[in-house]
């Protein structure tokens, strides 16, 4: 069997109470929901998305071509120096 999670319940009084706190609860979550929606929403915003996965793009061909470039000059230091 459940437990009963209402054996605190001994008038009327503590069920409308009950009643008002479980209101709440659910105000509660519907709240977090329409939050994480608007999140969501943000997030995938055109004009958000677009600007994110350039810099995702870019952050390793800049890397390929940092290397390239310090690669380069280090071959040039290299025959300077000899």
């Amino acid at each position: 069997m459940k437990s009963n999670n209402y054996q605190h319940i001994e008038s009327f009084k503590d069920f409308e109470n009950e009643k008002i706190k479980l209101y709440f609860q659910i105000k509660l979550v519907e709240k977090k929901l329409e939050l994480r929606y608007l999140e969501l929403g943000n997030l995938l915003n055109p004009m958000r998305v677009i600007p994110m996965l350039f810099s995702q793009w870019m952050t390793p061909i800049s890397s390929a071509i940092k290397g390239l470039v310090s690669g380069f000059l280090n071959k040039y230091s290299e025959k300077q120096t000899n």
